[in-house]
């Protein structure tokens, strides 16, 4: 797999991302996301981009795209719980929660970040030697 197709990746799930975590709960639950204008989810898309644009910016730091599991696992994870857990329906400013979890994503994503830059060079210095 090459870099750009790992980025294409991690693209897509984190586009998917939000909507993906609510199926467990059903239907219902799921369409506190769907059942809105389009601007609603132009405005859940464009905040979910701060987390996986984060994680394509990581990728410029590695030459393998194995690396990327690092803050992918951990960035998404975390977004994954966040928007499982949400209950938009329980009060009238649950949705600033919409706003604020990519936001936090980052200290994860970024723990993952270094973690994967670390993995990188190992896996470089092994190739070396």
């Amino acid at each position: 797999m090459t870099m750009r197709k790992a980025r294409l990746i991690v693209m897509l799930v984190g586009i998917l991302l939000p909507y993906a975590a609510r199926l467990p709960r059903g239907l219902q639950w799921l369409g506190q996301y769907t059942d809105e204008s389009i601007g609603a989810w132009l405005f859940l898309g464009a905040f979910n981009a701060i987390a996986w644009g984060a994680i394509i910016a990581a990728s410029f730091l590695y030459k393998r795209p194995s690396s990327l599991w690092a803050p992918a696992l951990l960035g998404f994870g975390f977004l994954a719980f966040a928007h499982y857990s949400l209950d938009l329906a329980a009060d009238a400013q649950a949705a600033v929660a919409l706003v604020f979890m990519p936001i936090y994503a980052l200290v994860p994503i970024a723990l993952g970040a270094v973690i994967g830059f670390f993995v990188d060079r190992a896996m470089r210095r092994q190739e070396v030697a």
